[in-house]
């Protein structure tokens, strides 16, 4: 029985949810499917000496003006280690949610400064954790009550002041506000003791959550954003995941720490929580070839990202990924190594695959942004949402969390699974059983809805009736999707995969699709209908026709939208949908991309109800 602590900080910054420019699925990148060109974006970070970085951004987070919004994100840190504890939340412990995430960009300092979902909290069933929680939102011109933050979990034990549940949780008797007194009474909270539900900006609470040794707290699930402003903190990404281990169910557990917080790192690719799964072959030009000044342009663009896609398609920006990134360039897709002069290439390199580990854990998070973007893991479009690399023997026990307003279906190629449940039906067999009775069918896709979580098991052994292909050992090589099985939210950004490989093949070159031909390319004109529906959606919120087709909006509820251009083109004007139905048509005579909204329920810039019209 271990009592774990964990230090974690919210902070506020831009996120890139398709930082690898690419829908895989139709070959588009970003600028054509959201009609918005890339932009530079400030990324400040609050560890002390840091200075600002500049990315490029395909797809970042937007307000309902256009322009670049902050995404809030837990981020971990190292414990502190002097006596007074001054240099708490001043070093980054920054960890990939899936370290063998093929897309997933370097958490640290020189990447994305942390991960959403935040940083995973694992305990075994008979351990406690206290999160030591500090609130660094920042948000220039947003009111402190909207800046208050709070960690509310799912799954676990713990007192009422601990549940950071807006306006319910009482005051902790344990934490005086001390010197942080100025800062609770400026959110209003004038007593002597900290609420744990209304953190205001600057300020500090901890949160005790325990399992009390019941094996039904065993399992995968969530902690959010619980405060004032919650739902649309949550929609800005303050989501994170708690797993809880039963090392007694060793039959369907993966457990890849060494201790209560250090994960083993012969299970990590090269040795690193923030590695990558692919690793530089180089092999030596004995006379050297020299290059031309202007080749330099390409020096250091290695990062991990020959991997997902044609490389001539994304100026990939993540360049923190490889030891030799400084004399590493880039010429026509092609990597090389230079001298030290950087004059002349003397290594020829490629990009293979590091051979998997036995087990891995693979957590997924199916949520919205921003009320509107689907993604898994705060990224939208295949390419950008998770690629996880995994072995042809690999135990893989997966988590999958759902969080937002909609409901989704995880389906899984070729694989299948059961979900288990207590041995015992009575309260007591319930309450202190290890989870290890089938208590579903034989599956491959499962529904679940906003808060909703559940974890499976796929045995590692060659053959097993689980895995992909068929009984033989080398019959589930290859890439598998893994999505969202609503077809809407799938052909939107839910599409990740999951791709078997033995280790050392050449890392490159994964299947990019085409986008479906319009309606009637064979030639003539049509007309497509696009359904506002009562989710406050457009569907499909994506389409594709040839010039001088016609585009008709039908209104499908009895809720007011507007079908508005973002550039003017078009507006509907508010109308509702309620008897007789409204619609709106509008003829596309220019080849281009249109996107627009919804003034009701959206903006301008992709955000909340938007749709997009591309016209060949």
């Amino acid at each position: 029985m271990a009592l774990i602590e964990y230090w974690i900080q919210i902070e506020n910054r831009p996120w890139d949810m398709s930082p690898h420019n690419i829908d895989r699925m139709t070959g588009q990148d970003m600028a054509t499917i959201t009609g918005k060109a890339p932009v530079m974006a400030t990324l400040n970070s609050v560890v002390p000496g840091t200075p600002p970085r500049m990315v490029k951004m395909y797809h970042p987070l937007r307000d309902g003006a256009g322009a670049i919004t902050d995404a809030l994100i837990f981020r971990r840190y190292k414990a502190p280690t002097k006596p007074d504890k001054s240099d708490a939340w001043t070093v980054p412990d920054d960890r990939k949610v899936n370290p063998w995430d093929l897309n997933e960009h370097n958490p640290g300092e020189k990447g994305t400064m942390g991960t959403i979902p935040g940083p995973v909290l694992e305990l075994n069933v008979g351990d406690s954790i206290i999160v030591h929680f500090k609130n660094a939102d920042s948000r220039v011109g947003v009111d402190a009550k909207t800046r208050t933050h709070s960690l509310h979990p799912h799954g676990v034990g713990f007192k009422r002041h601990a549940d950071g549940a807006y306006p319910l949780s009482p005051p902790d008797p344990s934490q005086s506000v001390g010197a942080e007194a100025p800062l609770w009474v400026g959110i209003g909270v004038t007593g002597s003791l900290k609420q744990g539900d209304r953190v205001p900006p600057g300020a500090t609470f901890d949160y005790l959550w325990e399992t009390f040794g019941w094996p039904t707290t065993a399992g995968v699930w969530l902690y959010h954003d619980h405060s004032i402003c919650d739902m649309d903190s949550v929609e800005l990404g303050a989501i994170g995941i708690i797993v809880v281990h039963n090392p007694a169910d060793t039959g369907n557990e993966v457990d890849i720490r060494t201790g209560p917080d250090t994960l083993d790192p012969t299970l990590l690719p090269n040795n690193s929580p923030v590695g990558n799964p692919t690793f530089l072959d180089c092999l030596p030009i004995k006379s050297g070839i020299p290059i031309l000044p202007h080749q330099l342009a390409g020096l250091g663009d290695v990062g991990g990202g020959l991997h997902s896609h044609d490389p001539g398609i994304s100026d990939l920006h993540d360049v923190a990924d490889h030891e030799n990134d400084k004399t590493s360039i880039k010429i026509n897709g092609q990597m090389f190594g230079l001298n030290l002069d950087l004059n002349k290439i003397i290594r020829f390199c490629n990009s293979r695959y590091l051979t998997p580990p036995p087990k891995m854990l693979i957590l997924q998070l199916y949520h919205t942004l921003q009320d509107g973007f689907l993604c898994i893991n705060g990224r939208q479009y295949l390419g950008n949402t998770p690629t996880i690399i995994s072995g042809t023997a690999t135990k893989m026990k997966f988590g999958v969390v759902g969080m937002g307003s909609m409901f989704h279906t995880f389906h899984l190629h070729g694989h299948r699974w059961v979900l288990n449940g207590p041995d015992g039906i009575t309260p007591g067999a319930i309450q202190s059983s290890a989870q290890v009775r089938s208590t579903s069918q034989f599956e491959d896709t499962r529904t679940f809805g906003p808060a909703n979580s559940f974890g499976f098991t796929i045995n590692g052994a060659s053959g097993s009736f689980m895995r992909a292909g068929g009984p033989g050992s080398d019959d589930s090589l290859g890439e598998w999707h893994m999505h969202c099985h609503v077809l809407n939210h799938m052909m939107t950004g839910m599409m990740g995969s999951l791709l078997i490989v033995k280790g050392g093949e050449l890392a490159g070159g994964l299947p990019v699709g085409v986008p479906c031909p319009p309606t009637g390319s064979g030639g003539g004109v049509s007309t497509h209908e696009v359904h506002l529906t009562i989710a406050a959606t457009f569907s499909p919120s994506s389409v594709m026709i040839n010039a001088g087709d016609t585009v008709t909006w039908k209104w499908d509820d009895g809720t007011p939208h507007s079908v508005t251009s973002d550039t003017a083109l078009f507006d509907s004007t508010v109308l509702s949908g309620s008897p007789p139905l409204k619609s709106f048509s509008h003829t596309f005579a220019v080849a281009g991309t249109y996107p627009y909204h919804c003034v009701v329920h959206g903006g301008s810039g992709g955000i909340g109800m938007s749709g997009t019209v591309t016209v060949m």
